[in-house]
């Protein structure tokens, strides 16, 4: 009787041959490489050098200590909002840009009317509604403190505002009735 072949000789005769690695597209591909940074190279190279640096001094004048803007802080503390029904906390800075020449002025009624000055700040904040709290970018209670701001430090003898900007670097809310 004639002897059956076996089974892992079948399978391996039904398995396909191995597979090469693909040589010829690999040598295709790194010609395109090498043809690429060739051109590239080429087009670089025919911008010529770069060109010269120069360096100069700028003569810079001193800025006009009286015109020179400097910030200074009107109130920072924590007010009561009670506009949606809930009691909600709200952490608040108010920094004001002054020239040179009205700080003095500002500084001296920060010192002589502080408590006015930051009752009134409450006073804006208690009533702002929730949605001009929350806005991007606060336009609104910032022309309101600016207005009341405006109001209080006035303008000097030629007309101009002593406060250039009002400036809110913080202000942040958070429910107080947990």
């Amino acid at each position: 009787m004639p002897e059956k072949p076996k089974q892992d000789d079948k399978a391996a005769a039904e398995q396909p041959a191995k597979k090469r690695l693909p040589i010829k597209a690999m040598l295709i591909v790194l010609g395109l490489l090498i043809a690429e940074a060739v051109v590239v190279v080429g087009v670089v190279s025919m911008g010529g050098p770069p060109a010269e640096v120069k360096g100069g001094v700028i003569d810079i004048a001193p800025a006009n200590s009286l015109e020179a803007t400097s910030e200074l802080l009107i109130v920072r503390d924590k007010f009561p909002n009670h506009s949606t029904g809930r009691v909600w906390l709200w952490d608040l800075e108010i920094q004001v840009q002054v020239k040179g020449k009205h700080r003095a002025h500002v500084e001296r009624l920060l010192d002589e009317r502080g408590a006015e000055i930051k009752t009134g700040v409450s006073r804006i904040l208690r009533n702002a509604h929730q949605n001009h709290l929350q806005e991007p970018n606060l336009e609104t209670v910032t022309r309101q403190f600016a207005q009341y701001l405006r109001t209080v430090f006035g303008q000097d003898a030629d007309g101009e505002e002593r406060v250039q900007e009002v400036l809110l670097p913080q202000l942040v809310g958070f429910p107080a009735d947990f």
